[in-house]
């Protein structure tokens, strides 16, 4: 009886988790350039951004990370996307006052120039376009305790195809919490939620006529847990273990997991599987090297990310650091 009852509170559960009809929701929202992963460091754990802490790409991922960064710091990344893509991110966080950052994020996907084509003009028109998308906007953090942080981020996003365009404005909530056992930690965050996306196009670009709407999209909104622990330590050499359930509202449940060895806290080595997300079957790998410059620190990641027949994707970053004086810290 017992028995019988634990096999099928299990079998509710992970069909809850990973449901085999959550695909169904795939295209049903617009906007999908929010969900590139901007960070070499999240992207070569497969994916497990919520819970990482200790570099600005925690703008991204969860605000409330941020709070583990008692110093000024500045990242950015460039990904070669799909399809010649270009996509390029850029965030900062500074202190203020004893329990705030403040910090800014911005992010950018370009097509680059593209020969238009008809039904009736197949190999193109001799006339070229561009797609352009961006989001930019403010982040904020909270610590509430030595152990518990929260923030949020709101952001303007833009999308233009063309001579068609869209803008909205979007939210990102998430919070951290983090124990004393092995730098255990825990985090939730809700990202990309507000208004529905509506792409216009005008009957001409050279008049006033009126703007004529081609139907209104979700973004793609996500909801993510995750936890990380330090999995091993000895010395100068260090493993972090992550994983994290994302829960996206334009496609099946999945999971990542990740794993990151560091030696002396200069070479990072990291690895990382999904579960549960198509055409990503192969692990993903990333590496990075720290050193000090000058008063600070620099930091460069890159990553590896094998999309099945839309090949190997690549991301590189960077990150500096300077930390603050202690009495722009207690101010």
């Amino acid at each position: 009886m017992v028995r019988s009852f634990i096999i099928g509170i299990t079998g509710i559960l992970w069909a809850q988790l990973l449901p085999n009809l959550g695909g169904q929701r795939v295209g049903i929202s617009a906007l999908s350039f929010l969900r590139i992963d901007p960070s070499p460091r999240s992207a070569g754990m497969g994916g497990t951004g919520v819970v990482l802490k200790g570099d600005p790409y925690a703008a991204y991922w969860n605000a409330g990370a941020l709070t583990y960064l008692p110093y000024v710091v500045v990242g950015a990344s460039h990904t070669f996307w799909i399809a010649g893509l270009d996509y390029s991110y850029a965030a900062f966080s500074v202190p203020w006052k004893h329990s705030h950052r403040i910090g800014f994020q911005a992010q950018f996907l370009n097509s680059g120039f593209m020969e238009r084509r008809t039904e009736f003009q197949s190999t193109g028109t001799g006339e070229y376009f561009t797609a352009t998308y961006w989001a930019a906007g403010p982040v904020y953090a909270y610590e509430f305790s030595d152990r518990f942080s929260a923030g949020g981020s709101l952001k303007v996003v833009r999308e233009q195809l063309d001579f068609f365009q869209a803008t909205t404005w979007l939210v990102d909530v998430g919070f951290l919490y983090q124990t004393d056992v092995r730098d255990f930690r825990f985090g939730v965050i809700v990202q990309n939620f507000g208004p529905n996306s509506r792409l216009r196009v005008r009957r001409s670009r050279r008049d006033e006529a009126p703007t004529v709407s081609l139907g209104s999209y979700p973004a793609p909104t996500l909801f993510a847990m995750g936890a990380a622990i330090r999995a091993f330590e000895k010395g100068a050499h260090q493993i972090d273990a992550a994983f994290q359930l994302n829960h996206p509202n334009d496609n099946a449940e999945n999971l990542r997991f990740g794993l990151e060895y560091s030696y002396a806290g200069v070479l990072f080595v990291r690895v990382g599987q999904k579960i549960g997300v198509q055409e990503q079957y192969v692990p993903t790998l990333g590496l990075g090297l720290a050193r000090g410059v000058g008063r600070g620190r620099l930091r460069i990641d890159y990553a590896a990310e094998w999309i099945g027949r839309l090949g190997l994707q690549h991301r590189v970053g960077i990150i500096w650091q300077k930390e603050v004086s202690s009495s722009s810290r207690s101010s």
